[in-house]
């Protein structure tokens, strides 16, 4: 089995990943020849695909399958239009990912499903998120306490380019699950916990969340289905939400391969969602089998004398990185360290029977990186606490 893996950023080091680990000879194709993604896979070409689609599909023939690892729609259009015209299998759904990519289109897409999303301003009162409509991640989100501070950004979304979509703020974990279908039916895999930065970016990946109650992780299983279903999902798609006081708040879907997520899971479960989605694109779509265990994914930074956990947009400044098994202590980790560099990035895995232990060993990580490189300060930053009314 050799996949194609259309971008090199996070979204392909995370399907160059999983593809390894499930056994599949890999090839990455970017403009960029620094892209991070191309030293882990097996083969990359340096190109864009929408200015030489005949060389693209000479190299994708060679392929059993391809997925996009990127969001610009001109590419995903040309990879939808190659992968028809050399018939190979897309692992991607690109009629799911134009709805998935506009909040405002989703948003009404879950209304009408009566999946339960944030209310939107002014009705809910503050403090609000504002968020652009098209952007995925934490980009150009910001929460505002005021009138003052929503026009504010609202103003920078429209020098975007783009709308604004203006929620309450939901306050609680944030929890993810990905849903994968096969255009008539869907299942959903495995719950994660997402860690934020203080820039509501993803910094650690915890699974599985403790302290879930089995209700709503049933419910929050359902809604996702029920949201592929309504899509005729033919693909994967995440359904990030809050577990809130009140109840759960779906925040988004993303029609596409999710980073982080993914690894954190099949280093806990041993569920690979890239070997899922490509059955359920071939016809076999099946359930998760997951077995027990634990894992913590986390990014992190070193720069300035100083070690921080960093959200995975610091991260993607990795350059050239490689998977080092037992560094630190850890089970595995994705980077670019060496001994002496003045900066350098890693994604540190930790896994063990239980979380309890699996959170001792990522502590004894964090004491050993520190101690064998002399660092003296260790930041975790974190999203500012407000305190809602129940």
């Amino acid at each position: 089995m050799k996949l194609g893996v259309i971008g090199g950023l996070l979204q392909g080091m995370e399907a160059i990943y999983l593809a390894k680990k499930a056994g599949y000879e890999t090839l990455v194709i970017d403009r960029d020849e620094k892209a991070p993604a191309i030293s882990l896979a097996d083969s990359s070409e340096i190109l864009d695909i929408n200015l030489e689609k005949s060389k693209a599909k000479r190299i994708l023939c060679d392929c059993d399958a391809v997925i996009p690892a990127n969001e610009n729609i001109e590419t995903l259009i040309s990879i939808d239009e190659i992968a028809r015209e050399i018939d190979i299998d897309l692992l991607f759904d690109i009629n799911a990912y134009n709805i998935s990519s506009s909040k405002i289109l989703s948003n009404k897409l879950m209304d009408e499903l009566k999946v339960p999303i944030p209310k939107p301003w002014p009705e809910c009162g503050f403090p609000v998120i504002v968020k652009p409509s098209g952007q995925s991640g934490s980009i150009g989100v910001r929460k505002a306490y005021s009138t003052e501070d929503v026009s504010s950004a609202v103003n920078t979304i429209h020098g975007m380019g783009d709308k604004e979509v203006i929620q309450e703020f939901a306050d609680g974990p944030n929890i993810s699950i990905e849903v994968i279908g096969d255009g008539t039916r869907a299942k959903s895999m495995i719950l994660t916990e997402v860690v934020l930065d203080d820039k509501y970016d993803c910094k650690m990946v915890r699974c599985p969340m403790q302290n879930i109650d089995p209700d709503t992780l049933d419910s929050f299983s359902r809604y996702g289905e029920s949201i592929a279903k309504a899509l005729k999902l033919k693909g994967i798609m995440d359904v990030e939400a809050i577990y809130s006081k009140k109840g759960l708040k779906i925040l988004e879907i993303d029609a596409r391969i999710p980073s982080q997520t993914p690894a954190a899971i099949l280093n806990a479960t041993g569920v690979n969602l890239i070997k899922h989605l490509v059955e359920a694109v071939k016809g076999n779509l099946s359930g998760p089998q997951p077995a027990d265990g634990s894992a913590i994914y986390e990014h992190l930074i070193f720069e300035n004398g100083i070690l921080r956990s960093c959200g995975e947009k610091v991260f993607a400044g990795v350059e050239n990185p490689r998977i080092e098994y037992g560094l630190f202590g850890s089970s595995e980790m994705i980077t670019d360290y060496e001994p002496g560099k003045d900066r350098w990035h890693a994604t540190m895995i930790t896994k063990g029977k239980m979380p309890e232990d699996t959170w001792d060993k990522r502590q004894k990580c964090i004491e050993c990186i520190l101690k064998e490189n002399n660092i003296k300060q260790y930041l975790d930053p974190a999203p500012e606490v407000i305190t809602l009314p129940a």
